[in-house]
Parts: structure tokens; sequence; C-alpha cells
């Protein structure tokens, strides 16, 4: 005769995590060094010398100024940003200008921050608690990860301009002003600027759009690009089309892998031009090591002149003639600083340039 064994169920205890603590709200915040594991509010100007650290949402009525700012959550600023290194955990929100000395991050997690901070190297904790819970409450991390799966993770929005060193953004950047960076190293969705000047690399996954000149003395990748000025890069790589309204000049590779290349004006490297779709210009076209395009498509420059004009404006140069070139003229061993020159002597401006010209000049020196 078997005996029946009965299971006994083992309880499992969850710990119950403890409620968020309350938002820390001050009138005006001016210390050596703050850290908060929750909210804050600052109804004035955060003035810190050191570190400010922040777990949760951070809400600023006025300016913030300090060496180094780490927010897990979303950091809201209604006037200026002035720092030497800013971390983000989710997004960014200014309404001035914003100043990061050396790297502006979002998209920062919780365990990359701790660690940054070093929390992880402290002394032992209690049993049950994490290192991380130093930086950030249980209750806000549980709320952050709740968050991760909406829209605008990782964002930087401003009205103002913003300058910094390197720029490491997860999300999209939307400035109303101009943005001035020394080397834009990821931006996981899309930027937008009045203006863009890059002294490096910029690696842009979504589209670029500037409402005036861009001028990126590194390589440029980015899904599509559009410039309402005239776009000045080292090499040019875009997964779909590129427009300018005004020139765009390049010494290295321009290639439109799957789209067409738009320019109001002209187009001239010292490389190789390639369009999977159409090349089109207003002008000419110079492509010193090669020029091709979709072979369905054609190249179209002098688009915007007269015909006669075709031999010393609407012309085309490449070390043979292009295959599928449908107007402009060929013209042999044209080079970029056959362009550079022309520009010299150009007395045309568009109606963009103009207004432009105009306020540099009414400018103070």
């Amino acid at each position: 005769m078997s005996k029946r064994t009965a299971t006994v169920a083992t309880k499992i205890t969850v710990p119950a995590i403890l409620p968020a603590p309350l938002p820390v709200q001050t009138t005006r915040l001016k210390r050596k060094q703050f850290a908060s594991t929750g909210d804050v509010h600052v109804q004035g100007d955060a003035l810190i010398t050191t570190q400010l650290i922040v777990g949760g949402d951070c809400l600023i009525d006025g300016d913030l100024e300090a060496e180094e700012v780490f927010c897990l959550g979303k950091l809201t600023v209604t006037g200026d940003i002035r720092v030497q290194s800013l971390y983000i955990g989710h997004t960014l929100d200014a309404g001035g200008n914003i100043e990061v000395e050396y790297l502006l991050k979002t998209g920062c997690s919780a365990d990359w921050m701790a660690r940054m901070l070093e929390l992880d190297q402290r002394k032992a904790l209690v049993a049950g608690s994490n290192f991380i819970h130093q930086l950030v409450h249980p209750a806000i991390l549980a709320r952050h990860d709740h968050h991760d799966a909406f829209g605008g993770y990782g964002d930087i929005q401003a009205l103002g301009y913003l300058t910094c060193a390197d720029l490491d953004c997860h999300g999209n950047v939307q400035l109303d002003d101009v943005l001035e960076a020394g080397e834009i190293q990821f931006i996981g969705g899309h930027l937008s600027a009045a203006g863009i000047h890059v002294a490096g690399d910029c690696n842009c996954q979504g589209e670029l759009f500037s409402e005036t000149d861009v001028q990126i003395e590194g390589s440029l990748f980015a899904a599509t690009v559009i410039c309402q000025g005239n776009l000045e890069v080292d090499s040019l790589c875009s997964q779909g089309d590129i427009s300018t309204w005004g020139s765009l000049r390049a010494t290295g590779e321009i290639s439109s892998l799957r789209g067409e290349i738009h320019c109001g004006r002209w187009i001239a490297t010292k490389a190789t031009i390639y369009a999977a779709k159409y090349i089109k210009s207003g002008e000419s076209v110079i492509g010193e090591k090669g020029i091709s395009c979709g072979s369905d498509y054609g190249i179209l420059a002098g688009t915007t002149l007269p015909r006669s004009r075709w031999a010393t404006h609407g012309m085309v140069s490449a070390t043979s003639k292009p295959r599928l070139l449908l107007s402009g003229l060929f013209v042999e061993g044209k080079k970029l600083r056959h362009i550079d020159a022309l520009e010299k002597k150009r007395e045309t401006e568009l109606d963009w340039e103009v207004q432009r010209r105009l306020k540099r000049e009414m400018q103070p020196d």
C-alpha cells in the first residue's frame, strides 16, 4: 500500500515597497552639495557648488547652476542651465538656454548613474537593500521603469540655444535657437534647431532639420537632412533625402543611399557624389572623383538658370561625363575651388540670405 505524499506549498515573502518620499520643496536652493532620492521642486534658482543629485523628477522655477547634475527622472528648468556636466535619465526641458561645458547625456539608466557616482564602492548596506537605492527610492525607481514604455524618453527641449562639448541623447533634440557642439556622439531621434554648428562628427539616427545654415567640420550621418540654408560638411551619408535651400559643400563623400539630393544652388565636393534617385541642383554639380545616380533617374543641373549660363554656372564636372545627365553642361576638369571662387564674386543673394546678412551687420562689433 503506497503512502500519499502531501505537497507543502512554500510561502514566498515579497518585500513590500515603501511609499515614495514626499517631494522636497524649497523657495531657493543654495548649497555646496544636494542629494535627494525622491522628487524635488525648487521655487526659485538652484545654485549648487558641486553636485546636484536627484533620484526622481526635478522642477526648478528659475536658473540652474552647478558643477555636475545627476537627475534620474525628468529635469525641468524654467530659466537657464549652466553646468559642467549634465546626466539625465528621462527628459530635459529648459525654458531658456543650456550651457554645458563638457558632456550632456540623456537616457542614463539607474545602474549606470549609480556606478558613475561610485555608490557601489561604499560600505555594505542593510540586508535587502541595493546600492542603487542610495540614488533613488525603490518606489520612484519602479515608477521610472513603468514610464520607460511611453514616448519622450531621453528628449531634450529648449526655448533657447544649446552649447556643449559632447552630446549623447537617446531621444529627440528640439531647440528654438542654435546648437553649438564639439561632437554629437549620438542622437537617437530627430534633431531640429535654428542653426547647427558641430566642430567634430554628428551622428543622428533620425531627421536633421535646420532653419538656417548647417556647418559640421567632421562627418555627418543622418536618416534625412533638411537645411533651409547652406550645408557645409566634411563628408555626408544619409539613408534618405538630402535637401538644402542653398548650397551643399563637402571635402569628402556625399551619398544618399535610398533617396535623392536636391539643392537650391550648387553641390560640390573633392570626392564622389551618389544618390539612389535624382541629383538636382539649381546651379552646378561638381564631384571631382565621380557623380552617379539611380539607373532609372538622372542628374539635373542648372534648373534655375537659362541655358546660356550653363557653361559657367550650370556646369557638371567629374572625372568622366556622368551617365543620365539630363540638364546642365558637362565641363571637364572643374574643382571645388572653382565654385568657391564663383561664390566670392556672387552678387545675387537669396531672400533668406539678405535677412541674415542685415542681422549680422546690425550687431555691434
